[in-house]
């Protein structure tokens, strides 16, 4: 979940603006939402502009209020605590990780107990950065591994993932992963080399599942 230090540092977070508005009609195709990692509430608004009901779950206190505003409700709980799960219900067609299982200690445990808040038939959105973006690949050749304020290594991150260890985990959680969108970088290299080749240039993956029956 967002640092405690300051969880609104996401809401312009260059990385994230490729994501958002794919992440946003994912998520809007529910009713009933579970955000997990809601900061101040900047994804929510949409949502609830496009007729979601949304519940919301931030671990900095001071960004949770701000949210209070757009969100039905909004729990200031820590997901690394096991017993987080006490204030929720099984009442939730859709739950959303927007970049959030990165941050957590164990995010398998984390995903099975959101397993048991979904409605029959509900999904998660999950979106995750691909620590094997070309940049860092790039990075790691020159002998550099440097952590920085936002981004694929944010330093509050304590997992990293590529697009297929991000699905192994979705999916030893006991979800089945419906559908993929790859967030893909901008610049001078062609859309089309992008296209053929988008693991390098995947900067996150965002996955659409549903528990395993």
């Amino acid at each position: 979940m967002a640092s405690t230090l300051n969880a609104a540092r996401y809401e312009n977070s260059v990385m994230a603006e490729g994501r958002n508005r794919v992440f946003l009609d994912l998520a809007a195709q529910g009713q009933k939402i579970l955000e997990f990692g809601c900061s101040t509430g900047f994804l929510s608004r949409h949502l609830v502009e496009r007729g979601c009901k949304v519940t919301g779950v931030e671990i900095d206190a001071e960004a949770a209020e701000k949210a209070r505003q757009w969100c039905d409700q909004v729990f200031v709980a820590d997901l690394n605590k096991p017993d987080w799960t006490n204030s929720f219900s099984r009442n939730y067609d859709t739950i959303l990780f927007g970049d959030v299982l990165e941050h957590l200690v164990d995010p398998a445990r984390v995903l099975r107990q959101a397993a048991e808040l979904l409605l029959p038939n509900g999904r998660v959105v999950i979106s995750l950065p691909n620590i094997a973006y070309w940049k860092i690949r790039a990075s790691l050749l020159m002998g550099k591994f440097e952590y920085t304020s936002v981004g694929i290594l944010d330093v509050t991150h304590l997992r990293f993932f590529t697009p297929s260890t991000a699905r192994k985990l979705i999916e030893e959680s006991g979800y089945r992963v419906i559908s993929t969108h790859p967030i893909l970088s901008k610049g001078k290299l062609s859309g089309l080399i992008r296209r053929l080749f988008p693991g390098p240039f995947t900067m996150q993956t965002i996955f659409v599942a549903q528990v395993q029956q």
